[in-house]
């Protein structure tokens, strides 16, 4: 097996491994997030400033969510995570990954990249 193939069989092996993991918890109706373990803290912390539905919409590796939270810490006034960070993360990366979100259930599909307006850079 060449590496971009063993690449490829990784990338699909997480992703469906995050797929099955979030299929075996349930959706809780008010928030409409995964009901796993975490997802209490991130409905009370994203909540406090928007809806959760904002959460799907936005799907991201770890990395993504650090750098959108860490962007709403340093522009919107979202207080620092401190010891949260870790939990918050794993949760949103598990459970929001990219390529995890069915884009069906939304109004519209996202604008593409060269659409969307830039990044504020830090």
């Amino acid at each position: 097996m060449d590496k971009a193939a063993k690449w490829i069989f990784a990338g699909l092996a997480l992703t469906l491994s995050g797929m099955a993991a979030a299929k075996e918890y349930p959706v809780d109706p008010k928030s409409g997030l995964i009901m796993a373990p975490g997802w209490e803290q991130v409905n009370y912390q994203c909540n406090a400033c928007h809806t959760s539905s904002i959460i799907p919409q936005n799907p991201g590796n770890r990395k993504v969510w650090r750098e959108t939270i860490q962007w709403m810490v340093d522009t919107q006034g979202l207080w620092d995570l401190s010891d949260t960070w870790d939990p918050v993360l794993d949760y949103l990366s598990t459970y929001y990954g990219e390529n995890e979100v069915d884009m069906s259930k939304f109004r519209r599909m996202p604008l593409p990249a060269d659409q969307q307006p830039p990044l504020p850079q830090s």
